[in-house]
């Protein structure tokens, strides 16, 4: 219950942020290539703590590394509201860690809370609490972009020669990462153990192969989603169909809650179909829309398209969140969270190509986003081919699966061992 709060919470201050960020930035007159940097920057921040979760869980632990995310969120949105201006500000909340733009959630906060609940949950309840958890996520950022037309006009004046744009939006996500605080330090004891003693390398060598081949994967499908980031998507329709800001916040309103209704879909397909095989199929015809998106005439035709591309898009975040989760034994599962979670940061590259596609106006603008299906599709089909055998607990012998029994590592039992780790079955 805590996790789904924090997750919302956090989801409504992203929901907002994706509408206004880019517009600030260029507000404040940093071009467009800038601003796609600059949101690259906040992935590239985000990747680099996700990526030192790990070692530091075993140092401080997880209570305290959850405060230090909240800590470097709420730090990152003042910096913003108050510095908007001054470049060198900018870059530094930006590399803090906490600031999420949209519905991808690749910051450390969410890969300590993925790892958290899966830890807490039973292997076949698993994949249905992904999908609560990232369910109350999407709801919490279409409500945050629904409210960010009111507050973004909400100009609060600052004492002194602050250089920042008084956007309440941003000042609220710097209050959400205090508020987020002492919700963490609510978290049992059990919710927040540690797996297993700190170890010289993270993973164990058995979960290495996959979950490096899933984070480069997962890389791939990033940079794709990078390329059109809700931020820069708001932008783009901002340029050429010129919508007011409630109208955008309206827009992705919509499509963030058809993004939630699609999440509770997933739970029954993955049931039925197995987690693979809706990740994929799930995902295809989403790419196809992105690219039917940039051929779209009119505000109206774009929006529909938009919805409807968001209905199928993120069937794949609660499957995927719970494969990650599964495949790995439990001693491995915050090294495999973070380290997956980092991959995700491969947008930071989607945000600079963007925004030279977007300086250069005219006909590339539509460009990043036939580039993004097509990179969304490839990685479809290279998923499918290389871990289609390879299953979680839940689909293993009655579902046709070629279990093995995996021998026990130091300080895992065997049954632990066997439950956690699948293996191909045989041709």
């Amino acid at each position: 219950m805590v996790l789904a709060s924090t997750r919302a919470v956090r989801g409504f201050g992203a929901g907002g942020l994706s509408v206004v960020l880019a517009l600030e930035l260029a507000g404040a007159g940093y071009s467009p290539f800038v601003v796609g940097g600059l949101l690259g920057v906040a992935m590239a921040g985000a990747s680099l703590w996700s990526l030192l979760v790990p070692r530091l869980e075993h140092r401080i632990g997880r209570h305290w590394l959850f405060t230090l995310g909240a800590a470097s969120l709420g730090a990152g949105g003042l910096l913003l509201w108050t510095e908007l201006s001054s470049f060198p500000a900018v870059l530094l909340a930006l590399m803090l860690g906490g600031i999420v733009a949209g519905t991808a959630d690749i910051s450390p906060l969410g890969a300590l809370e993925q790892t958290t609940l899966a830890d807490v949950t039973p292997d076949r309840e698993r994949t249905s609490s992904f999908s609560v958890y990232n369910l109350v996520g999407y709801v919490g950022n279409a409500l945050g972009a629904l409210a960010s037309g009111p507050l973004s006009g909400a100009q609060l004046a600052l004492p002194g020669s602050f250089s920042g744009s008084r956007d309440a939006v941003l000042l609220l996500y710097a209050c959400i990462g205090v508020a987020l605080i002492p919700t963490y330090r609510t978290l049992s004891s059990e919710a927040t153990r540690m797996a297993a003693p700190a170890r010289p390398r993270p993973l164990s060598p058995r979960s290495r192969s996959v979950i490096l081949s899933l984070s480069t994967l997962f890389s791939v499908d990033a940079f794709g989603g990078g390329l059109i980031v809700n931020s820069l998507v708001a932008y783009y329709l901002a340029v050429r169909f010129h919508p007011t800001p409630d109208a955008l916040g309206i827009i992705f309103f919509a499509g963030n809650i058809a993004a939630a209704l699609s999440l509770v879909a997933a739970v029954p397909l993955a049931r039925r179909f197995g987690l693979i095989n809706t990740m994929v199929f799930t995902h295809l015809p989403s790419s196809v829309l992105l690219i039917a998106f940039a051929f779209a005439p009119t505000l109206l035709s774009s929006v529909v398209v938009w919805v409807a591309r968001s209905s199928l898009s993120q069937m794949d975040v609660p499957t995927r969140q719970s494969y990650t989760q599964a495949v790995v034994p439990v001693r491995d599962r915050a090294a495999a969270a973070s380290y997956t979670t980092a991959a995700r940061s491969g947008q930071m590259f989607g945000g600079p190509v963007t925004g030279v596609f977007l300086e250069a106006g005219g006909p590339w603008l539509v460009a990043p986003f036939v580039l993004a299906g097509s990179v969304k599709i490839a990685y479809d089909l290279v998923l499918y081919r290389r871990f289609r055998h390879i299953y979680p607990p839940e689909e293993g012998p009655g579902h046709g699966g070629g279990y093995a029994q995996a021998e026990a590592g130091a300080g895992q039992s065997a049954a632990e061992a066997g439950r956690a780790i699948p293996l191909r079955k045989n041709a």
